[in-house]
């Protein structure tokens, strides 16, 4: 009974650590975007016709690997590390990531545009310019990128969860005007000054509400301070090193998250691939929320090392997915109608599956944001690769033979196993580290 009283107290204080505040900010900034990502989506295929639209749709993939692989894993490393690290002066390490951050931007541009003379299929009939707009919006995104991670690690998550508004209002503004001016390029062309915009914005906010002596315009004094230069220079190696698992780990997610895509469009064709679409789109309405809760998860484990931070989270996932899955479940039809105007019952099948699997899969998150906050960013990667694999076998095998409902089984039954294991090494390492 005092034991159950005790765990009691442990939610009703969540208030009082302010995870559950942050994590409402960022629920509220991931409900926000992730609207404006379907009207985005709307407006695009609107404005841009049917060929335009699927152009569009076939390079955003390419646009977000290239950024997670080249930007997105360094601002979680970053959180971690400024969260451990109680240091008078952050300013000469945090721009000397922002420099590497661009370096590797520009890198993965580069192969963004390389990709046009790699590629088979409709992606060598894109013309080049639309494969420099992509390049240039992954070199964007690094400073957005790096505001983020350095507010995220200062749990300035109000202002963190304000970025993503900031960028998807002005991206529908962009598209709007740009997509009607240049078309495909103007709809790229408008993420990358959402990311500019961004950016800026997440820079303001950094200083407006941080302590941090950060300035991106004055000279570096690194060569009057040789010892703090060789101890920010073993920072900065450090935290590149950490990121690298967590890069290939996101960008192996985003890979994962596409396999199901990927397949149906390669054996049944694009029309079936696109009422698949639909349910998968709805259907990761449902992990907003687990990625609300793991942004301001990390570096909260990062700093206390509190396997109670996990439970508490997996907790507060659980009762916001559970009735999110009852009403998907209820009204699968009236949603693919309300959304996207369609009555199929493959549809309404594959969404019914892929809220299941989504909800495992925020899950995992959840648990993977707590590895890599005790220091274990390599175990969710390796989990993520054997997911990729087992993924890529049962699509192959159950599409065939099931159609695009094959496709929703094959990507609930790798989630399972992911979360599974995931959630066996959690209680391992707890096992270990409670000896």
């Amino acid at each position: 009974m005092l034991k159950n009283f005790k765990k009691f107290r442990e939610f009703k204080n969540l208030k009082n650590d302010g995870l559950i505040r942050d994590s409402f900010y960022m629920i509220f900034s991931n409900i926000y975007s992730k609207g404006m990502a379907y009207i985005f989506y709307f407006l695009s295929a609107i404005i841009l016709g049917t060929e335009g639209f699927g152009t569009l749709r076939g390079l955003l993939p390419l646009m977000d690997v290239m950024t997670i692989f080249f930007c997105s894993g360094i601002p979680p490393s970053m959180a971690k590390h400024i969260s451990e690290y109680d240091m008078e002066n952050h300013n000469e390490w945090i721009i000397s990531i922002l420099k590497i951050m661009i370096i590797f931007s520009i890198i993965g541009a580069l192969i963004t545009i390389l990709l046009k003379y790699t590629l088979v299929g409709g992606y060598k009939n894109i013309d080049i310019t639309l494969y420099l707009a992509v390049g240039f919006a992954v070199i964007c995104s690094s400073f957005i990128s790096w505001s983020r991670g350095v507010l995220q690690g200062k749990l300035k998550i109000k202002e963190l969860s304000l970025t993503w508004v900031v960028e998807y209002t002005f991206k529908i503004l962009f598209l709007v005007i740009f997509a009607l001016l240049f078309g495909v390029i103007g709809a790229l062309l408008s993420i990358s000054f959402a990311y500019i915009i961004g950016g800026i914005a997440g820079y303001y906010l950094l200083k407006k509400s941080s302590n941090l002596n950060i300035s991106l315009f004055k000279s570096s004094s690194l060569n009057k301070h040789e010892h703090n230069n060789n101890k920010n220079k073993k920072l900065v190696k450090k935290i590149i090193l950490y990121a690298i698992p967590i890069a290939l780990g996101t960008a192996s997610y985003r890979l994962l998250n596409d396999l199901d895509s990927i397949f149906i469009m390669s054996i049944l064709g694009a029309y079936d691939n696109g009422i698949y679409g639909y349910a998968s789109l709805l259907s990761r309405g449902v992990f907003l929320f687990a990625s609300a809760i793991s942004i301001p998860l990390i570096p909260r484990i990062a700093k206390t090392k509190d396997f109670n931070y996990f439970k508490k989270a997996i907790l507060m996932n659980f009762l916001i997915i559970l009735p999110a899955l009852a009403v998907v479940f209820i009204f699968s039809k009236e949603l693919l109608l309300v959304f996207f105007g369609v009555h199929d019952y493959r549809a309404s099948i594959c969404l019914k599956i892929l809220s299941i699997s989504a909800g495992f899969m925020s899950s995992y998150t959840i648990c993977s944001s707590s590895l890599q906050g005790l220091g274990y960013a390599k175990i969710p990667l390796y989990i993520l690769l054997f997911g990729i694999l087992l993924n890529g076998v049962l699509n192959y095998i159950l599409i065939n033979n099931m159609g695009i409902v094959g496709g929703a089984y094959a990507t609930l039954i790798s989630s399972t196993f992911i979360f599974l294991i995931i959630l066996l090494f959690i209680y391992h390492i707890k096992k270990k580290t409670t000896k």
